[in-house]
């Protein structure tokens, strides 16, 4: 059977709803599991909540399993429950803090990040940027090679120092012993 596309869009539209709702229980009884608790359970109490806030029974479960992997509709939460205030996001070790966690980073394996043109404001500040961002390194680097080099010249300095003092102990012994 073919859809005409308003068919198809206000059907989206009704699912995409309904599950975004289930998504907010879903996140909601992730909060709340308990200890022994799997997923089954949380997708139990999930229903619950859908059913107690919405005052009907979700009906798009073959959607929602199909959704749910895709990053509009993941949870938000920390994969651990518990007083933790950080959290892995990557397996390459990376953290953040629970109570502002990052989505999973482009670089782990599986993750697929969106990809969108840039816009033609954005790429002129970013050329812009990259101008500025030389001339600022560059005055840097040149601030950065002259504290070396004051760096060196006391180093020196006190190089020197250390030596007179030591020509003048050496001196000072020299005449107490009676040596010309």
């Amino acid at each position: 059977m073919t859809r005409e596309v308003v068919a198809c869009k206000k059907r989206w539209y009704k699912i995409n709803k309904t599950i975004a709702q289930f998504a907010g229980c879903y996140d909601q009884a992730s909060q709340n599991i308990r200890s022994g608790s799997n997923a089954d359970d949380i997708k139990e109490l999930a229903y619950k909540f859908y059913s107690i806030n919405y005052g009907k029974k979700f009906t798009f479960e073959r959607y929602w399993n199909m959704l749910r992997l895709e990053q509009k509709w993941k949870s938000q939460l920390p994969t651990q429950s518990g007083g933790s205030k950080r959290t892995k996001v990557s397996a390459t070790g990376a953290y953040s803090s629970s109570s502002n966690p990052e989505t999973p980073l482009a670089d782990e394996p599986g993750v697929d990040s969106p990809i969108f043109p840039q816009g033609s404001k954005k790429s002129k500040r970013k050329g812009k940027g990259k101008a500025q961002m030389s001339e600022n390194f560059n005055e840097k680097k040149s601030s950065v090679v002259k504290k070396l080099s004051l760096m060196e010249e006391i180093k020196n300095i006190n190089a020197k120092e250390r030596e007179m003092e030591r020509m003048a102990k050496e001196t000072e012994m020299d005449i107490g012993s009676g040596k010309s």
